[in-house]
């Protein structure tokens, strides 16, 4: 068997994610390893090969990635967001920043205690 870094990955037509590119692959050579798949994935967005479309949010769990072999046409996304892909989140979180100003000084007066010496308990003055 060839060694997995020179297994061709063949990008299926229209949208993927992950798991449906995996299968694909596994018809090849049913013992490709899964984070290798993953590997190639991030150096083929990072080329440029393929571009992430979207997102599918399972009921449970976190969403998952949905891609699309590059250039992505019109037909491609449609198909896609008909399909229940949203559209991928915003990478850049905006925070409106408020300004803080300084709390404000609290004084508290201090008066000094004072013993009288005609008693032996002490009395404030003021």
């Amino acid at each position: 068997m060839p060694a997995k870094s020179k297994t061709p990955i063949m990008w299926p037509e229209g949208h993927f994610t992950i798991d449906e590119a995996l299968a694909n692959v596994r018809k090849m050579c049913p013992d490709f390893v899964e984070i290798t798949l993953r590997f190639r994935v991030k150096k083929a967005t990072e080329s440029k090969e393929i571009a992430v479309i979207g997102r599918l949010k399972p009921s449970i769990g976190r969403p998952k990635l949905v891609f699309a072999k590059a250039p992505v046409t019109e037909e491609v996304i449609k198909a896609a967001y008909a399909a229940g892909v949203l559209p991928p989140a915003d990478e850049t979180v905006k925070v409106q920043i408020a300004s803080v100003k300084p709390p404000e000084k609290v004084v508290v007066p201090t008066v000094p205690v004072s013993t009288d010496v005609k008693s032996s308990t002490p009395t404030v003055t003021a």
